[in-house]
Parts: structure tokens; sequence; C-alpha cells
């Protein structure tokens, strides 16, 4: 599931990626490992080879963004 942006061309932010994660089914987990939480955060982020914004993510940055959604990381 990748985010879209809508008919105006505002810019996607990273409260618009954490909200679309928190929605998604979580499910419980004994758990949580770096591996889980890059593959989690690149179902709504697009590959960037750099650090990346908005919905542009590394791997690295994605995985924090998942965190982030699963309150492992403010």
């Amino acid at each position: 599931m990748k985010i879209t942006t809508t008919t105006t061309d505002a810019p996607i932010t990273e409260a618009d990626i954490l909200d679309q994660l928190r929605g998604m089914d979580l499910e419980v987990m004994t758990s949580y490992t770096l591996a889980d939480a890059m593959r989690e955060g690149s179902t709504v982020t697009t590959q960037e080879y750099g650090w990346g914004t908005g919905e542009n993510a590394c791997a690295l940055s994605a995985a924090r963004l998942a965190a982030r959604a699963r309150g492992y990381i403010a």
C-alpha cells in the first residue's frame, strides 16, 4: 500500500505517513526487529537512495517511521 498524492499537489509529510502506518492492522509481536521495521515502513514509502524526505525514504528512514508509528521511539 503506497501513499498517493491527492488532486492537490501538497507534499506528503511525515505525519501523513505515520497516520497511515498507525491505521494499518499492526499485529502483536513478541519481538520487533530492525528488519521488521524496514519491511513495514517500506510498504508506505518510496525507495530513496539518500536519506529521503516525505514519502521517499531509505531503508533506515522507513524503519524509523514504522518504529515511531508503533510507539517504540518518539
